[in-house]
């Protein structure tokens, strides 16, 4: 009989371990940097312009400075969080857990390749709150999707050359990442 006990505690333990949901199981497609045809001054010039007709502030930075980040924790919350967060990031959860706020900014930095060469990449460094069954609450770091980087690459492109650098679709909304909003 012990070995047949056993056996059931196995299988039962088999299939009560959490497994996420297939629409967990996102891909990662970080766009490549960005190179533009300006000298390093310019293309400095032009990301607070960018930045601000996106909504974001900058924090203050030295001037010659090449990275760029925008202010602290973004955050959104609400009923909507949850789907907000999954639309930036790679969310894996189970029934024991679930984000009910999410925070991120975004860091910029520019590169010097040639004279008249520089290459600009994006990551956003987002985190949600993640709130166990048992009560528990902390802030756990996510992994970008790739879609605010793409965005804000994209945006930089139409400003300097009039024409978008990724025009790639998102797999799971069928829309480019200039159509998806997050709430604040």
């Amino acid at each position: 009989m012990k070995t047949y006990g056993s056996v059931l505690f196995a299988v039962f333990a088999f299939f009560l371990t959490p497994v996420p949901a297939a629409d967990d199981f996102q891909k990662v497609d970080m766009p490549e940097p960005l190179q533009l045809k300006l000298d390093l001054r310019t293309t400095s010039d032009y990301i607070p312009l960018v930045m601000d007709s996106m909504g974001y502030e900058l924090q203050p930075r030295e001037e010659n400075e090449s990275r760029f980040l925008t202010k602290e924790e973004v955050e959104f919350s609400g009923v909507s969080a949850m789907t907000d967060l999954k639309k930036i990031a790679i969310v894996v959860t189970d029934y024991t857990t679930s984000f009910y706020k999410g925070k991120y900014y975004l860091e910029i930095t520019v590169s010097f390749l040639k004279p008249r060469l520089t290459a600009i990449s994006a990551l956003a460094h987002i985190q949600g709150l993640r709130r166990s069954i048992d009560g528990t609450e902390e802030w756990v770091p996510l992994q970008s999707n790739g879609i605010m980087e793409t965005r804000f690459l994209n945006e930089l492109s139409i400003a300097v050359t009039g024409k978008r650098a990724y025009d790639k679709k998102m797999p799971y909304w069928k829309k480019s990442s200039q159509e998806i909003n997050i709430k604040k």
